[in-house]
């Protein structure tokens, strides 16, 4: 087993992630987090997210450099959008997250940020080799989540931005550990 579908057995729950945006400590914060938990998108491609990159009309984020330097459109919630738009404010153009220094948040800073949010929330990495939230950690948990509540392995993929479905498949083509302890408990209520 690879280290990335390692990784990927490892997915925070709903309740979670709420506990952590709620305990973001500015909108930006919680922007990134919601971002992250809620598109599935890489802290890189988050990163270099413009404000022209935002269809308010129809509820869509253009990434315009993925992994592999590819494009794509993902899907994004209302209750995102109404604070993306509250933290940009009168801005119309620029990188879309900014640094309390710069225009362009780094890498390192988001890292930073998630962990710090999760912290905050007292939320602790589901791998117990880990210790603090990190980015990718979102990725894992959309992904599992959307699959769990019936989205289709192909609608999965395009969302991520993985090239071949077999990707998506090798991460997350098997259950994760809360749906198989949910099956377990359900089946050994029955035969105990």
């Amino acid at each position: 087993m690879t280290e990335s579908e390692n990784e990927s057995v490892y997915y925070l729950t709903r309740g979670e992630i709420r506990k952590i945006i709620i305990c973001s400590a500015s909108l930006r914060d919680r922007v990134i987090i919601k971002v992250l938990a809620r598109t599935g998108m890489r802290r890189g491609e988050l990163r270099d997210l413009e404000i022209r990159d935002v269809d308010f009309d129809k509820n869509r984020l253009y990434i315009r450099s993925g992994k592999g330097d590819k494009s794509r459109t993902v899907p994004v919630d209302n209750d995102t959008l109404q604070d993306i738009k509250f933290y940009i404010g009168e801005r119309k153009e620029g990188k879309l997250i900014r640094s309390n220094k710069q225009d362009t948040i780094s890498l390192k800073q988001i890292n930073e940020i998630c962990a710090k949010c999760g912290k905050a929330a007292g939320v602790r990495h589901p791998n117990p080799g880990k210790n603090e939230i990190n980015p990718h950690l979102f990725r894992h948990s959309f992904a599992r989540m959307m699959l769990e509540k019936g989205m289709r392995m192909e609608e999965v993929q395009k969302v991520l931005g993985h090239s071949s479905i077999k990707t998506t498949m090798d991460v997350y083509g098997t259950p994760g550990m809360e749906s198989v302890q949910k099956s377990y408990d359900r089946i050994m209520e029955s035969i105990v």
